[in-house]
C-alpha cells in the first residue's frame, strides 16, 4: 500500500511543480511578448481574479505538503511499532526519521520557493507595464496603451486605462480644435481705433471658457452727419463652442447690414429676422447694444436689442447718464421693430459692456455692481480708453479675488472728443 502511495505522490510532485513552473514561465513570455509588440492587445471574455488564483495556489501547496507529511510520518510510526524493540536504537531512528522529513521539507520548499518567484516576476511584469504607461501619460505621452495579456485584475485595470487614454487623446484634440476656435475668434474682434478725428475707443473680452458669446465690434462708415463711428457690443446666452457659433453669425449678420444699411433700428431688425431663423426651438438668445457717434455734430443714435445700458460721463459734469433701451433680445420675436433712440453728447467717456462685468461675484457672494463700475470710469476720465478697460479688469479681479471667471467679460471704451 504504502509503496503504492510513495509512486503516486513521486509523480504527483513530479508533475504538480514543474507543471506549474511551465505555466508561470509560458504566462510570463506572453506578457513580455506583449510588451515588445506595443499596444495590440485583446478583451478577455471571462474573467478570474488574481486573488482567487493565489489563494487556491497557496492552498493547494500547504495541503499537498501537509498530506505528504502526514503519511510520511504516519508510515514512520507503523515502521516503529513493527521494530523489535529490544535491538532498536532510538536515537538512530529518530535521526533517520528526522532527515527524512527534513529531505521531504527541503525538496517540496525549493520547488514552492521557485514557483513563487515565477509568480512574483510575472507581477512585477504586469506592474511594470501598468506603471512605465502611467509614468508615459502623467508626462503626456498618450502614444502607448497597456497590453491586456491575462483574464484578471491586471485586465480589468489595463482596459480602463486605455479607456482613459483614448479619453485623454480625444479630449486633447478637443482642446486643440477649441484653441484654433480661440484664436479665430480672437482675430474677429477689433484690435486698434477706428481713424476718426475725434474719436478714440479701445475694447477686450476675457472669456469663462475657451470660447466665448461675448463680441465687440467698431468701425467708421458714412453717416447722415458725415463719417460716424459705428460700436456694437453683444452677449449670446450661455458661453462655449455653441454660444461662439451664434457670436460670429450674429457679428457677420450685422456688420454686413451697416455697411449697406443707414437706419440702426433696420439693421436691428433685420439681424433679428436672420438670427430667429438660427437659433429656432434651442432657446438661444442674444442680447446688442448698437451705438453710432458723428464727431462733426456730437450726434449719438442708439438701439438696445435687451442689453444693458451704455453708460455716458462727459468732462463737464459729475454724474453718469444712461442710454436706456427697452427692446427685446434677438433672436425671440421675428417682426419685432426696434426702436432708434438718439441724443446730442457733450464730449466725454462712453462705456459699454456685458453683465459678466458688473455681476461678478466675490466669496461673499457680493456682486461688483454697476456704481463701483461707474465710479471707476469717472475717477478715470483723463486715461485713455485702453488705460480705462485695463483698470475695469483689474478691479474686477481684485474684488473677486481672482476667483474662477463663471461668465464671460467685456468692455469697450469710446473717449468722445
Amino acid at each position: 500500500m504504502f509503496s503504492g502511495l510513495k509512486v503516486l505522490i513521486g509523480f504527483a510532485a513530479a508533475g504538480l511543480f514543474p507543471a506549474l513552473d511551465l505555466s508561470l514561465d509560458w504566462e510570463y513570455r506572453i506578457i513580455r511578448q506583449a510588451k515588445d509588440l506595443g499596444p495590440n492587445s485583446f478583451a478577455p471574455q471571462s474573467y478570474y481574479p488574481q486573488t482567487r488564483k493565489f489563494a487556491f495556489l497557496s492552498c493547494g501547496i500547504i495541503i499537498f505538503v501537509t498530506f505528504v507529511l502526514l503519511l510520511l510520518l504516519w508510515r514512520d510510526m507503523l515502521w516503529l511499532m513493527a521494530q523489535d524493540q529490544e535491538t532498536v536504537v532510538l536515537p538512530e531512528l529518530l535521526r533517520s526519521i528526522f532527515w527524512e522529513v527534513l529531505f521531504v521539507m527541503g525538496t517540496f520548499l525549493s520547488l514552492t520557493l521557485v514557483s513563487v518567484l515565477s509568480y512574483a516576476r510575472n507581477l512585477k511584469l504586469l506592474f511594470g507595464n501598468q506603471t512605465s504607461v502611467l509614468e508615459m501619460v502623467s508626462r503626456g505621452l498618450l502614444g502607448t496603451k497597456v497590453p491586456v495579456v491575462t483574464n484578471d485584475e491586471f485586465a480589468i485595470i489595463a482596459e480602463h486605462t486605455n479607456v482613459m487614454i483614448d479619453r485623454l487623446v480625444e479630449r486633447e484634440r478637443m482642446s486643440r480644435g477649441l484653441e484654433l476656435a480661440r484664436q479665430i475668434q480672437a482675430n474677429l474682434l477689433p484690435k486698434s481705433s477706428p481713424l476718426l478725428p475725434g474719436v478714440q475707443v479701445f475694447g477686450s473680452s476675457l472669456f469663462c471658457d475657451e470660447t466665448g458669446g461675448d463680441f465687440y465690434e467698431y468701425l467708421v462708415r458714412d453717416g447722415e452727419d458725415g463719417p460716424e463711428l459705428v460700436i456694437m457690443v453683444g452677449d449670446v446666452t450661455g458661453h462655449g463652442v455653441g454660444s461662439a457659433l451664434l457670436m460670429t453669425s450674429v457679428r457677420a449678420y450685422m456688420k454686413a447690414h451697416l455697411l449697406n444699411i443707414g437706419d440702426l433700428a433696420e439693421v436691428m431688425k433685420r439681424t433679428n429676422e436672420l438670427i430667429f431663423r438660427d437659433v429656432a426651438g434651442s432657446g438661444l438668445f442674444v442680447t446688442v447694444f448698437l451705438f453710432s457717434y458723428s464727431p462733426s455734430g456730437r450726434q449719438a443714435r442708439w438701439v438696445s436689442a435687451g442689453h444693458d445700458p451704455a453708460v455716458y460721463h462727459s468732462f463737464g459734469r459729475d454724474e453718469c447718464v444712461e442710454l436706456q433701451g427697452k427692446d427685446i433680445p434677438l433672436g425671440v420675436a421675428p417682426q419685432w421693430e426696434y426702436r432708434l433712440l438718439a441724443a446730442c453728447l457733450e464730449p466725454g467717456v462712453l462705456l459699454l459692456g456685458t453683465d459678466g462685468i458688473w455681476e461678478a461675484m466675490n466669496a461673499d457672494n457680493a456682486m461688483f455692481g454697476k456704481k463701483r463700475l461707474q465710479r471707476a470710469l469717472a475717477e478715470n476720465l483723463n486715461s485713455t480708453p485702453q488705460e480705462i478697460t485695463s483698470l475695469i479688469f483689474s478691479e474686477v479681479e481684485m474684488f473677486t479675488e481672482a476667483a474662477r471667471i463663471e461668465d464671460d467679460r467685456t468692455v469697450v471704451i469710446a473717449r468722445l472728443t
